[in-house]
């Protein structure tokens, strides 16, 4: 999370969300293979796949002589996985179709739609080549198409004498694991550098990470390269400190708007933010531009050839805030660090300059999910009022060529859509969300954004395991729903939020009267003297009063803000005001497999990476800043 601080109150913005898995150079691919990644610490598990509209072609190579398993799971378990088992004895390879209904040996399908291509083993790997429909139909199958995939893989070191039964496939014992992964992404194409490149590093100086709080946020103020002009950022690269690959969970880089007052040597160590110890002048860097933001699990960041992160410019005050959020869940104490972001940028200018912009639910205990919940359905919108006047003063269209979709950890499917001429259609949407693997997608085709245009960001979260209330917040325990939108040509509008009404959420739980500063229930008198909170939470939710709580607050009005800076705004723009939640026709998608109950048969949605960084956050930050 990141934290500013206005001159009279604290201003909050996320930053959880920069857990964004933006993958790049996953791994050589090999034999005309497009993607490659090792599925397992230790490097022993290496999966290789390329895919077509229709079909996707793997092949594993793994550590082993014996059989070797690879299956797609709903959540990351056994039970409910369309799994593949194979192994090659006396030269000849073997494959099985199957899938659990529990974590036991996998069932053979009735249905064999992984086929076998080829296979052999030498005296340390087994190497098997499979491919798959990317739509089988067959209800024991999962769909591959563009949403998060949790991949599970097991291997062990004996070839089973039979394919099923106490002959078959034996315990893998340790040798399992499970990863998140996009199956259907395409990578960006490897084109070589500009002619003309220089590089200029963020790293932090051995920081002491303090051994008593779970998470810390240490920043430090660098001195960007003395530029002559305009230069564009194509590509990033991690600089983490070897043995911290968990501890750095991630940073953010922000461009101050002007030069800070208070300059530290370059060896200083920096300051823990948000605290008194943090030079003042140091917070007014976040209402700068974000210049990069990098999460755990992400690898170099690079951008596609049409676009790039200016520096140099009339925005520059020759400074960057970075901010580093530091992840010690085991509270250790004697750690220290030093790593960062290494730049790579060049005086050849690309065509277009990158922006970004948020749009979801406004970061609040406004934002309430039930426990006890299967599915509850959260969602917000960018109001077209707050969206038409700063694209009529840009005068076109934006066009909108990738996103991030953000929830925390409750979040099981995210999607944002655009209602144009009462007709709603899909922008981006994740129907197996995992908060561990976030990137910036690429849209299939870009999407115009025109005055009128009202575009609605929808979370769905699964509290099965939860006793008690969660609220929209910045920590990971808490939630949000929210995407980030990156686009081109830049416009002035950073934010276009929506909440529902905190009336509405109230009288649900039977809230008849109250005054909100200071909040204050007047009626009725069972409930006075009561917080916001004790009033949720001592509610008694079931499933049922979840899914009517979700029908109720999208039926009622939503407060709606915006916030962003242009000619016809002053400096800042943040206005508010109420509306019923927009709605309009949503048309089923294709019926591929001739039924309408499987979602498990949803057609293949062809996606593509894309491999951005600058970020996100700041926008939101600058969005909060005054509301």
């Amino acid at each position: 999370m990141a934290i500013l601080r206005g001159s009279s109150h604290l201003i909050t913005c996320t930053l959880v969300f920069v857990a964004i898995s933006v993958r790049l150079g996953r791994g050589s691919a090999a034999e005309g293979f497009t993607h490659h990644e090792a599925l397992d610490e230790a490097g022993k598990y290496h999966l290789f796949w390329k895919f077509d509209e229709e079909k996707i072609e793997l092949e594993a190579r793994v550590q082993t002589t014996g059989w070797v398993g690879l299956g797609l799971s709903p959540n990351g378990g056994m039970a409910g996985s369309d799994i593949v088992i194979g192994w090659v004895a006396d030269g000849k390879a073997h494959l099985t179709d199957r899938y659990a209904d529990a974590n036991a040996q996998p069932i053979v399908d009735e249905s064999q739609d992984w086929e076998l291509v080829s296979g052999y083993e030498n005296g340390t790997h087994t190497v098997l080549r499979f491919n798959r429909k990317l739509t089988t139909c067959d209800t024991k199958d999962r769909v591959i198409n563009k949403d998060t995939m949790r991949v599970i893989w097991a291997w062990h070191d004996e070839d089973p004498e039979e394919s099923s039964g106490t002959n078959g496939p034996k315990y893998h014992s340790s040798n399992r694991g499970v990863r998140s992964t996009i199956l259907i992404t395409q990578p960006v194409s490897q084109a070589s550098l500009p002619d003309t490149t220089y590089t200029f590093d963020l790293t932090m100086r051995n920081v002491s990470v303090p051994g008593n709080w779970h998470t810390t946020y240490w920043c430090k103020l660098f001195k960007l390269p003395t530029l002559s002009g305009k230069h564009h950022i194509v590509k990033m690269e991690p600089v983490i400190t070897p043995g911290n690959e968990g501890l750095v969970h991630h940073l953010l880089a922000y461009k101050c708007r002007r030069n800070p007052d208070t300059i530290v040597p370059d060896d200083h160590q920096g300051h823990n933010c948000y605290t008194q110890n943090m030079p003042y002048d140091w917070r007014e860097c976040y209402q700068g531009s974000l210049i990069a933001a990098w999460a755990i699990g992400s690898g170099d960041i690079a951008y596609p050839e049409h676009v790039g992160y200016p520096i140099g410019d009339e925005e520059d005050s020759g400074y960057v805030l970075m901010e580093m959020h530091y992840d010690n869940p085991q509270v250790l104490s004697g750690l220290y660090d030093s790593s960062g972001l290494r730049f790579i940028y060049t005086p050849e200018l690309r065509d277009n300059d990158i922006g970004i912009f948020e749009v979801g639910m406004r970061v609040g205990k406004h934002h309430v999910i039930p426990p006890g919940a299967d599915s509850f359905t959260s969602a917000a919108f960018c109001d077209p009022q707050c969206l038409g006047p700063f694209l009529e003063e840009l005068g076109q269209p934006i066009k909108i060529f990738a996103n991030v979709l953000h929830a925390h950890l409750l979040g099981v499917q995210l999607n944002l859509r655009l209602i144009r001429d009462g007709v709603e259609t899909d922008i981006s949407r994740d129907d197996n969300y995992d908060f561990n693997l976030q990137f910036v997608r690429n849209l299939e085709d870009e999407v115009a954004i025109y005055p009128g245009d009202t575009l609605v960001m929808e979370c769905n979260y699964r509290t099965t395991h939860k006793d008690n209330v969660v609220y929209g917040g910045l920590g990971t325990p808490e939630e949000m729903c929210m995407d980030f939108l990156f686009y081109y040509p830049k416009f002035n509008l950073a934010n276009c939020d929506s909440k529902p009404s905190v009336s509405r959420t109230l009288s649900f739980v039977g809230v008849e009267d109250y005054k909100s500063d200071p909040f204050q229930v007047l009626a009725p008198p069972s409930m006075v003297n009561k917080t916001y909170e004790e009033l949720l939470e001592g509610f008694q939710w079931t499933a049922e009063r979840a899914a009517q709580f979700s029908s109720y607050l999208l039926d009622g009005n939503f407060s709606t803000f915006c916030f962003g800076h242009g000619n016809f705004t002053g400096d800042f723009l943040t206005s508010a005001k109420e509306m019923p939640f927009p709605r309009g026709t949503r048309f089923p998608p294709p019926d591929t497999c001739g039924r309408t109950s499987s979602s498990a048969c949803r057609p293949p949605l062809t996606a593509v990476h894309f491999w951005a960084a600058t970020s996100l956050l700041a926008l939101l930050c600058k969005v909060l800043h005054n509301l």
